[in-house]
């Protein structure tokens, strides 16, 4: 092969060309077989878990839970199971020991369930904090966890998916949460593993035969219409310049036709370093343009749209036509803002954030001018940042959110707290706090462990947000200590409020245990008070009034009450 010849120069190039692209597209195509596989054997886990859960909620509405530990050793000779647990949501393997029975029958005030004899301490299935766990205790879609194997069984996947607890549950078990327990099965994933083996063989085959083929006839196709052409031109100039068809033109002559070969020579070697610069060129813009993810769309001076990319049909649901017809201006039917981003003539302009159809777009507009400053055309960049939107949203509610409990965190306390006071101050609104401490909460700690501890206050955050308004502002204080700000609210409405919240709580149970509270209400301006601490303190103080009174009751703060109690004892 003489890479000289530009016949094979084409060849070589497109021979490169053609491999980088089919590679790309069987590296991807064979990327979204294998994402296919694993959640093809993703859903199969998961059509079997709950085929799984709905027979333990039949076989426990049946009452026949003595079948259930057979039951569970049955689930780990399935075919394929390495391993098959049912756990409860603390992490330990259910239906080895009496802790649910004893639970329930004390639930249901009668020996309702007959305890088991040689039963086993309950082994830790999972712990809380392994990965995909967290997900399932929510009752959140299951979750596919993937780890080294051994060299029989291959990559081994541990797959978490909640018992809901349903309906037919709380009867025994009480509506505790959302989730009974966790199946976890591991399993292997040798057959997955060769299936994606063999798409990837056969992605490689494909491209190499497409490579191979389609090579093959363009080359033939690029010799025939294009190199061979070019060939017998330059054997004719010869053949005129000196009637020899092996070699170039000679352009060492002095004479006319050593100027015509020259000159020839000159204006086609040229034209051809030209022309191949431009096509370079171009397509490498033209690949940028279109292979962005980000949308284009350029005009030319008149304002006629003369570029639109494959990105800016997709983001915008729009056609070519319809955007050219539609003119830049209304790419977001938004013409007057659009108008403004194309008349600002910064160049350090930051990008402009649309809402459109639900998405939200990051969108640079510029008109390109000339040296003079004259337009010469302009063009558009949109990016879409929806879900960067989303993600910040949820970054900014979690920087104000307690994560034990789901109610705002002690830091949006005093910002909102300060807020509202000096808005209270200003306009001579009322405004309620409410602090309250969950009763013998140390009883909990000490009786029954931090675990349970942390469930009672989850659900006492649970009660707190359904009950409070729009406007209202449920927060974690610190400890067992909560504080709900009520704006606009006052003395009356704020006592109303402290005694529904301290019946609801009063009347759930946490894992079968009773849950009282003791509430201090302070409302301004009955409560003179110049910041917001005081007002908390004054709130603090109606608190252990309750306390002081047998607990679970609401006390409203006086000016009385204040003047009578410089201190106050810490309680439980």
């Amino acid at each position: 092969m003489n890479l000289r010849r530009i016949r094979h120069k084409l060849l070589v190039a497109l021979a490169i060309a053609l491999s980088l692209g089919f590679a790309t597209i069987g590296y991807f195509y064979t990327k979204a077989v294998e994402e296919s596989i694993v959640s093809d054997y993703q859903r199969t886990l998961h059509r079997l878990t709950d085929t799984v859960a709905m027979n333990i909620e039949t076989i426990m509405k049946e009452n026949h839970a003595e079948i259930m530990p057979d039951f569970a050793k049955r689930l780990k000779t399935l075919p394929g199971m390495i391993d098959f647990r049912i756990a409860r949501i603390d992490g330990t393997e259910a239906y080895v020991d009496n802790k649910t029975i004893d639970a329930v029958n004390e639930r249901l005030g009668a020996v309702t369930f007959l305890r088991r004899n040689n039963t086993l301490e309950a082994p830790r299935v999972f712990a809380l904090d392994e990965p995909g766990v967290a997900r399932a205790l929510r009752g959140e879609e299951a979750i596919l966890v993937r780890s080294e194997g051994s060299a029989e069984t291959g990559a081994v996947v541990h797959f978490y998916d909640a018992i809901p607890n349903t309906p037919k549950c709380t009867g025994c078990h009480g509506e505790a949460g959302p989730v009974r327990g966790v199946l976890k099965l591991t399993t292997s994933m040798a057959e997955a593993e060769r299936d994606m083996m063999k798409a990837r063989l056969q992605s490689l085959i494909v491209v190499i035969i497409s490579i191979a083929l389609t090579t093959a006839v363009t080359g033939y196709m690029l010799g025939r219409f294009i190199a061979r052409p070019i060939e017998e031109i330059t054997a004719a100039m010869v053949q005129v310049s000196g009637g020899n068809f092996d070699v170039q033109v000679a352009s060492g002559r002095q004479d006319e036709l050593g100027k015509m070969a020259r000159s020839f020579n000159k204006m086609t070697s040229d034209l051809q370093r030209t022309y191949l610069k431009m096509k370079r060129e171009q397509e490498k813009l033209y690949t940028v343009i279109q292979g962005a993810r980000e949308a284009v769309v350029v005009t030319d001076a008149s304002g006629k749209v003369v570029l639109v990319n494959d990105a800016a049909e997709d983001l915008l649901g729009k056609s070519v036509a319809r955007i050219s017809a539609e003119g830049l201006l209304k790419l977001l039917d938004q013409p007057e803002r659009f108008q403004a981003m194309l008349d600002d003539t910064d160049t350090s302009k930051e990008p402009t954030l649309f809402e459109y159809k639900g998405h939200w777009l990051l969108t640079s507009a510029t008109t390109i001018r000339d040296k003079e400053g004259t337009p010469i055309g302009s063009a558009a960049l949109l990016r879409d940042v929806t879900l960067e939107q989303a993600l910040l949203k949820e970054l900014e509610r979690l920087s104000i959110t307690d994560a034990l409990t789901d109610v705002h965190n002690r830091r949006h306390l005093d910002a909102t707290l300060k807020m509202e006071l000096g808005r209270s101050r200003e306009t001579g609104a009322p405004l309620a706090v409410i602090m309250l401490d969950v009763d013998f909460f140390k009883k909990f700690n000490d009786t029954h462990g931090h675990d349970q501890g942390d469930r009672v206050l989850k659900m006492a955050g649970q009660v707190m947000n359904a009950a409070v308004r729009q406007y209202d502002v449920p927060c974690r204080y610190g400890g067992e200590e909560f504080t709900v700000i009520l704006p606009s609210t006052d003395a009356q409405g704020a006592m109303h409020f402290a005694e529904r919240l301290r019946r609801n709580v009063e009347a759930m149970t946490v894992d079968g245990l009773k849950v009282t509270i003791s509430l201090g209400v302070a409302c301004f301006p009955m409560i003179a008070v110049d910041t917001p601490e005081a007002l908390i303190e004054a709130a603090d103080v109606a608190m252990y009034r309750s306390k002081e009174s047998g607990r679970n009751c609401s006390t409203l703060a006086t000016p009385e009450m204040l003047a009578a109690a410089p201190g106050r004892p810490k309680q439980g």
